[in-house]
């Protein structure tokens, strides 16, 4: 019995295990959208936070973040319910697992939370990876859109278009020890 437990113990240091260590840079979001007179108009925020565990990915934006220099896009943003929208999915197989991977495009069906309504919306992934002997760098860039009525839930007229479009751009880092 004390032989196996040595030779367990050995093994652990003579095989040590690839762990990752992942950091994540802030997101920065970009959102378009119509006006009725056809004209498009912009809010961003540098506070986007998107993280991922393994194949699991979880985000948070507090509504707070979005800034725009429209002063009709100001008053729909001071007179929103809730003060952030989340949401989390799961990375299809296969597709990005923070490895050797050079580039991949994939989606992910991601569940959008808003207060207490939660629906279900796409985001299409644009992923490079700079690797070099200390760590991988990936170059993440997503984007979709957004229904206000249908997935979070704003019946109300805004005098913007229903659907809003998002673009994000973040870096992710590991690390291979």
């Amino acid at each position: 019995m004390k032989t196996i437990a040595i030779i367990f113990f050995s093994a652990i240091f003579i095989f040590p295990a690839l762990a990752q260590n992942t950091a994540s840079t802030a997101a920065r979001l970009q959102v378009y959208v119509t006006k009725p007179d056809g004209s498009q108009t912009m809010m961003t925020s540098d506070g986007l936070s998107v993280t991922y565990d393994q194949l699991k990915l979880s985000g948070e934006l507090m509504i707070s973040t979005l800034v725009t220099g429209d002063a009709d896009l100001s008053q729909i943003l001071d007179s929103t319910l809730y003060d952030r929208i989340t949401f989390s999915g799961t990375i299809p197989e296969g597709q990005f697992a923070f490895q050797s991977m050079v580039n991949a495009k994939f989606s992910v069906e991601t569940d959008l939370f808003y207060g207490d309504r939660q629906s279900r919306i796409l985001i299409d992934y644009d992923v490079s990876n700079r690797n070099t002997s200390l760590a991988n760098t990936f170059s993440i860039t997503c984007t979709g859109s957004i229904s206000l009525a249908n997935d979070l839930g704003i019946s109300r007229d805004l005098g913007i278009a229903d659907q809003v479009s998002f673009q994000y751009i973040q870096n992710v880092q590991t690390k291979n020890y």
